[in-house]
């Protein structure tokens, strides 16, 4: 019975994920690459963490693509949208996604409670900058520098505001919610993870301030994504070179991990 009961969940979660995925892809929320890499993690996440996992990610791909088309025009006026029309490349996927996989397999496969401590917090740190990005920028009041205060353009790297930074908060507790809902942690777990989350988007944010930042010389604007210029050879004028948005994803994420890792064993 119990067997019987796996296997439709199992079967459940693989459907669920393919359906969501397609819907993403036909409403444009994905492109074909980031499809296909996320169709290939959700089944990590069936397979490794079951429905209870599979709903905790769908929490993500569904609030995350939800927030990044809202008010999209209005973001893309001011120049802060996502390119190819909000679009979640493979890279997004991996660069917020892979560390959450690797401690779900983690967990699978020893059953350590510190792997799971590492799962929560770091899926829940990627929701939480995602939710702080994408609402943060259509704060009314001027976002500042995170390591100095000064005041700078809407979605530059780096940059906090108290709307994003309510964001964050507040989406860092989604993930541990659903996990503490379904016995997964307990209540010091889902305090845990959830400050861990939170604190995850903060390490985003100081690792955004060394971001490479490069200046169009057709037209003077100073951008992050090198395919803003028209020009092949924009100029660099700060910051590290192959630090980009993706690789401050993946490495916040990867930290924060790490550092749940060490204290869930201590």
């Amino acid at each position: 019975m119990i067997g019987e009961i796996h296997t439709v969940s199992t079967i459940a979660g693989l459907v669920l994920i393919m359906s969501i995925g397609w819907i993403g892809y036909f409403y444009k929320s994905v492109d074909l690459a980031g499809f296909v890499t996320g169709l290939l993690i959700g089944v990590v996440f069936v397979l490794a963490g079951g429905f209870p996992a599979v709903l905790m990610l769908l929490t993500f791909f569904l609030l995350g693509s939800a927030f990044t088309k809202y008010k999209y025009k209005a973001k893309e006026s001011i120049g802060v949208a996502e390119l190819k029309g909000g679009a979640r490349t493979w890279k997004n996927v991996l660069a917020n996604l892979f560390f959450p996989t690797i401690a779900l397999l983690f967990y699978s496969a020893v059953i350590w409670k510190p792997a799971m401590i590492a799962f929560l917090a770091s899926l829940s740190g990627a929701l939480s900058d995602t939710l702080g990005s994408e609402i943060g920028v259509l704060s009314r009041s001027p976002p500042v520098m995170i390591h100095n205060l000064k005041k700078v353009s809407p979605g530059t790297s780096g940059a906090i505001s108290p709307l994003g930074t309510l964001a964050s908060l507040m989406g860092s507790f989604l993930i541990p919610l659903e996990a503490l809902s379904v016995s997964m942690t307990d209540f010091r777990g889902f305090i845990l993870t959830s400050s861990l989350g939170f604190f995850c988007s903060i390490i985003d944010s100081y690792m955004g301030v060394l971001q490479a930042r490069y200046r169009c010389e057709l037209d003077k604007r100073v951008v992050e994504n090198l395919t803003l210029c028209q020009e092949d050879y924009p100029r660099a004028i700060s910051g590290i070179t192959w630090l980009n948005n993706h690789s401050v994803n993946f490495f916040s994420t990867g930290i924060t991990a790490v550092i749940s890792l060490i204290i869930g064993a201590i």
